[in-house]
């Protein structure tokens, strides 16, 4: 699970995990979803693979404004679960770009992943590929002081400090099953 130093270029979600995703979103609505990618990465291609997304409870005080993975759930899921890539939630009323709580929690778990996905709906009560507005970003790690920081280019974004975890945008291509 631990990330690579690879340049991660592209990110290749299967057809049913972004169904899947989509699905669970609208059901947690107007709350805040949660879940895990599972996949693999291919340092060759510089890509990664996310072929399983698994639901996780989302325990947070206020789940319409944030998310908090449920912390029974999420460590059964580190130690039973190979190929953990990434994480899930959704912006139930706002785009799918990082909020300044998910950089502070990003700190935290950070180190385990590679990839980070945020979506918003499109239309309330749809489902399915066209239901959801989805980034992805590949996690970074920077052991730069704060003059790093504020060089980062402006499609990225990380918190201030000695070392720190960043997002930064990363493209992502459907896999038709």
């Amino acid at each position: 699970m631990n990330p690579s130093h690879a340049p991660w270029e592209r990110l290749l979600l299967r057809e049913a995990v972004i169904e899947h995703m989509s699905d669970h979103m609208h059901q947690r609505l107007p709350e805040e979803a949660c879940g895990v990618l599972i996949g693999h990465a291919d340092e060759a291609s510089r890509s990664i693979t996310v072929t399983q997304f698994i639901p996780v409870k989302n325990t947070a005080e206020n789940p319409l404004h944030s998310f908090h993975l449920d912390p029974l759930q999420w460590t059964r899921l580190v130690l039973a679960e190979k190929g953990i890539v990434g994480l899930f939630h959704s912006h139930p009323h706002t785009t799918p770009e990082p909020s300044g709580e998910d950089l502070l929690q990003l700190q935290s778990f950070g180190g385990l992943l590679r990839v980070y996905a945020i979506a918003s709906p499109v239309v309330p009560g749809a489902t399915g590929l066209n239901a959801l507005q989805l980034q992805a970003y590949k996690i970074t790690r920077s052991e730069e002081d704060r003059e790093s920081f504020i060089q980062l280019p402006p499609s990225s974004w990380s918190l201030p400090g000695r070392a720190f975890y960043s997002l930064a945008p990363i493209p992502f291509t459907i896999l038709k099953e």
